[in-house]
């Protein structure tokens, strides 16, 4: 197994000068992502924010960038993000979904990315810590260590993955010690590997939500307060953002931004305002 040691815009930069085509991947991110959020509907009440509307470059695949950002909100889930942007034609896809639970519940945040910056398919998926697991040693065993093997196995198998290990600290930081983060060789096996770890993560944290422990009306303002930090604070840190400000500008970024952290939504958060 590899290691690949530099920026996501290190990564754009040498695609082969946008002379790649992965317009068989993004095809089948795109419906993969389409097949998780139906998944995750049918679980969830959610509801479009109104204020991530008009974030959308609709267009053909080989017109240019492209893509869309939509996020919802409801009784259970406080802030979710469903997003894509590609330019397919020149080797470039990058794809979300990002699930903050409300307060109500205390289990971590859902997170995933497919991409390709350049020829080799690309994928992370993670759960965001909503507390401090180094000394909460109850929620780490509850919901980490029994990831702890499959994580092993899977860098034990693979060896044609290179491991993605981030420059920026705070990437580093972020990410948890079971993270999927991984490239792989430009084949079918890859992305199917990539998928299915997905389609794992998302059964494992759907059913971590069933038997997570309510958080008595007291602490739940703390909890949601955390949330939306670090929902916030990783949008504004993300190096990724140095490549949205050279295909859409600085003002589109920073709404983009504003979007993934939920910096200026509609909705209420989950909880008991939507049973007002």
């Amino acid at each position: 197994m590899g290691e690949t040691l530099v920026t996501v815009e290190e990564l754009v930069a040498q695609s082969g000068g946008g002379t790649v085509d992965v317009t068989w991947v993004y095809e089948q991110w795109r419906e993969k992502l389409a097949g998780m959020l139906a998944k995750i509907n049918d679980r969830f009440e959610l509801h479009l924010d109104e204020s991530t509307q008009g974030l959308e470059h609709e267009g053909p695949i080989g017109s240019g960038i492209h893509g869309q950002v939509q996020c919802f909100a409801g009784p259970e889930i406080d802030w979710m993000v469903y997003s894509w942007m590609a330019n397919p034609k020149q080797g470039f896809a990058n794809l979300h979904i990002t699930i903050s639970p409300g307060p109500q519940v205390d289990l971590p945040i859902f997170g995933m990315a497919f991409a390709c910056f350049g020829e080799r398919p690309w994928g992370y998926i993670d759960l965001g810590a909503r507390r401090e697991a180094d000394v909460n040693t109850e929620y780490f065993f509850k919901y980490y260590q029994p990831l702890n093997q499959r994580w092993l196995d899977l860098r034990r198998d693979n060896p044609q993955l290179d491991w993605f290990m981030s420059p920026s600290a705070y990437v580093r930081q972020v990410m948890s010690p079971v993270a999927f983060c991984y490239s792989g060789p430009p084949e079918q096996r890859t992305v199917d590997l990539i998928q299915g770890e997905a389609d794992f993560m998302l059964d494992t944290w759907l059913g971590y939500f069933d038997i997570a422990e309510k958080v008595a009306p007291q602490d739940q303002p703390k909890l949601l307060k955390y949330t939306e930090d670090w929902r916030a604070t990783v949008a504004e840190l993300d190096p990724a953002n140095s490549v949205a400000v050279s295909l859409f500008g600085q003002d589109i970024t920073n709404q983009l931004v504003n979007a993934l952290g939920g910096r200026n939504r509609t909705l209420p958060h989950a909880g008991a305002a939507w049973n007002l």
